[in-house]
């Protein structure tokens, strides 16, 4: 599966940017002229999306460095990707002290994701936690430097 996603990663960069190609080339001035170039482009930040939403983390950094490296997306976008998943990738247990000790905090979620955490709540599987707690620590692990200002 790995191997299949990230041929089509290497497929997708293969085929580049078409922004100067003759195929999109129109009358300078139009409206699409400057839409058409960019779907080639967004195809791949698309997809790299697509990967990050359905949490497949290490194929979006793949493919995010292959895309930055042949220039399919710019730095700033490739940041915010990176970024994203940084944040989907932390753990409860990583917050720090002062907050897990707040009231009616679900330590039992230490070991899990915010994407896990995201996911049972869409599920609504509340095996865990209740819908508050999985709401809470939400809340926390987006925003964790507001919370501790409050503290």
């Amino acid at each position: 599966m790995k191997t299949c996603l990230l041929l089509m990663g290497a497929v997708l960069l293969a085929s580049g940017c078409s922004h100067e190609s003759s195929a999109v080339r129109q009358v300078p001035g139009t409206p699409q002229a400057t839409d058409t170039a960019d779907e080639s482009c967004n195809t791949v930040s698309a997809r790299i999306w697509a990967l990050i939403n359905n949490g497949q983390f290490a194929e979006a950094q793949v493919l995010i460095a292959e895309a930055k490296a042949s220039g399919l997306i710019a730095a700033p976008m490739a940041a915010r990707m990176l970024d994203r998943i940084s944040l989907l990738n932390m753990r409860v247990g990583q917050l720090p002290a002062t907050l897990q000790r707040a009231r009616n905090f679900p330590s039992q979620l230490k070991d899990y994701t915010l994407f896990e955490v995201k996911q049972m709540l869409e599920r609504e599987d509340f095996s865990l936690a209740t819908k508050a707690q999985l709401n809470s620590v939400v809340k926390i692990l987006q925003n964790p430097k507001r919370l501790m200002e409050k503290l």
